[in-house]
């Protein structure tokens, strides 16, 4: 059975388990091989994208994917290309369950759900991530939520890009300032959405959803909260990419 085979299989999993939550499986961008790199979030929201699961059955048939709405969705794309994988390199994005709800919803019974797509888990990273790839938990939850099931492999948590995370990026930046200006002034929203065109072309996304998406994210600011967001990731991503011989997995 080739990879392509195995993940279509996998994803048949996760259309079942999303529809035993009484919800639906929201792809995500799906790796052509194995990868170096593998991020984690919790589960797909209903939000600005879908009001209700009906509408995100509909954008998902018209190729909606997973993590490509927000500004934050692409800044972590952004700095996944620019900051962590070296030429030749490829990262995934996932979540620990894959059905859409939510956030009410998702935090009314996130424990036990979390139980039941575990070994689904297990199996999609023993499938996408290479034998020495490394797994980035997106925010400490996650990261907590894996190592108390007993996750085999080490973990290297990231700063959750929730726009409600915003004083959490500024505790991140205390003490760097001088740092974090210079960065600041050496980026710009164009970076973000080259990137952002390079993730959609490359993960087969319709034309037309690519150019209402980059649409979108052109009458988006690139604030402060955000740049600083880029540059806690850049610091996080290099150390990961390069870690000192005394720097473990956290």
């Amino acid at each position: 059975m080739t990879f392509g085979e195995r993940v279509r299989d996998l994803e048949r999993c996760f259309g079942a388990f999303a529809e035993r939550d009484g919800s639906v499986y929201l792809p995500n961008f799906m790796p052509t091989g194995p990868v170096d790199y593998v991020f984690i979030g919790m589960e797909p929201s209903l939000g600005a994208w879908a009001s209700s699961l009906e509408k995100a059955k509909a954008k998902i048939a018209a190729g909606f994917r997973n993590f490509m709405w927000s500004m934050e969705d692409f800044i972590l794309h952004t700095s996944a290309r620019q900051y962590l994988c070296e030429p030749g390199q490829t990262y995934y994005v996932t979540d620990i369950s894959k059905g859409v709800m939510s956030v009410k919803r998702a935090n009314l019974d996130r424990t036990v759900r979390y139980e039941r797509w575990f070994p689904l888990l297990v199996q999609e990273i023993d499938l996408v991530a290479k034998p020495d790839a490394k797994v980035i938990p997106v925010g400490q939850a996650v990261a907590q939520d894996l190592r108390a099931r007993g996750f085999a492999r080490a973990l290297y948590p990231i700063l959750h890009y929730s726009g409600q995370a915003g004083r959490a990026r500024r505790a991140a930046v205390a003490g760097q300032e001088d740092a974090f200006r210079a960065f600041a002034s050496s980026v710009s929203l164009d970076s973000i959405l080259a990137a952002a065109s390079i993730t959609l072309r490359e993960n087969d996304v319709p034309p037309s959803l690519i150019d209402s998406t980059l649409a979108r994210l052109r009458r988006a600011r690139l604030t402060e909260s955000r740049l600083r967001l880029l540059f806690v990731y850049k610091r996080r991503f290099e150390a990961i990419r390069c870690p000192m011989p005394s720097e473990d997995a956290r």
